[in-house]
């Protein structure tokens, strides 16, 4: 497996004293080449299972592997993208792309090099001059993604990043990540609110819910891999099969029925 979380559980300090739990005995195994989507609402532990994935946040209990290999901290067979961009205002597209590199004291013929095919790569060839103010909202998330993956990561884990977008342009991004994902065979972890969203995207369906956060359902998907296979894009979002899967998501959501 390329990514197992056994018995994971995160708490943080309360207010006053003791502790609030906010994830409790997750199970997950994430196979290499798999898109998974967590869903949940807000406050479910969506993005705290993210953080202690990528190594940000130490678990209170349990433990993470990737490879094999424990996880005791960030490393760069892990690449991250927010919600928010967090680009460097001051630099171009093309040195917010490469600034990885630079920090590992890679050549800047390299730097340009590997940074220009990871720019391509999200549809933004011939940008890496412009200014990040110069540039769209989607733009600069294709830019935080080329970041992401210049510096070739096994895994890609997605915070909400399209969340900020309008759209018309979340839309666009959503054929983008799936393209991506196509191309390059990542293993991809994917946080999101949107129904149609988390439907479109996955190969895998993981369902958070509850406070603490616990797995309330994992399914597998193939809207996505129809999509690509049959050239339909977001077409397929129109099939009765997606609207009855959207439906059946939404009852479990607004509904309260079982699972």
């Amino acid at each position: 497996m390329k990514l197992t979380l056994f018995r994971l559980g995160v708490r943080f300090p309360a207010p006053g004293g003791g502790e609030t739990t906010i994830l409790d005995d997750i199970n997950l195994k994430v196979a290499a080449g798999e898109f998974v989507v967590l869903l949940g609402a807000s406050g479910c532990g969506k993005s705290t299972l993210l953080n202690a994935v990528a190594g940000f946040l130490p678990p209170s209990s349990g433990e993470i592997w990737v490879d094999g290999q424990p996880v005791t901290g960030a490393g760069v067979e892990r690449g991250v993208v927010l919600q928010t961009d967090a680009l460097f205002p001051w630099l171009s597209a093309r040195d917010n792309v490469a600034f990885g590199l630079k920090l590992r004291g890679r050549s800047r013929a390299e730097r340009t090099a590997r940074a220009e095919e990871a720019l391509e790569l999200v549809g933004l060839a011939g940008k890496g001059d412009h200014a990040t103010w110069q540039l769209s909202g989607g733009q600069r998330q294709r830019v935080s993604l080329a970041r992401a993956l210049i510096a070739d990561p096994d895994i890609l884990l997605m915070d909400e990043p399209l969340g900020a977008l309008d759209a018309l342009t979340r839309e666009q991004m959503q054929d983008l990540v799936l393209d991506v994902w196509k191309r390059t065979g990542k293993t991809i972890l994917f946080v999101t609110h949107g129904l149609d969203e988390a439907l479109y995207l996955g190969t895998r369906l993981v369902v958070l819910a509850g406070k603490p956060g616990r797995i309330l359902r994992d399914e597998p998907l193939s809207f996505g891999r129809q999509a690509l296979d049959e050239g339909l894009g977001s077409k397929v979002k129109s099939l009765p099969a997606f609207a009855a899967a959207r439906e059946r998501l939404r009852e479990v959501f607004f509904a309260g029925a079982p699972t």
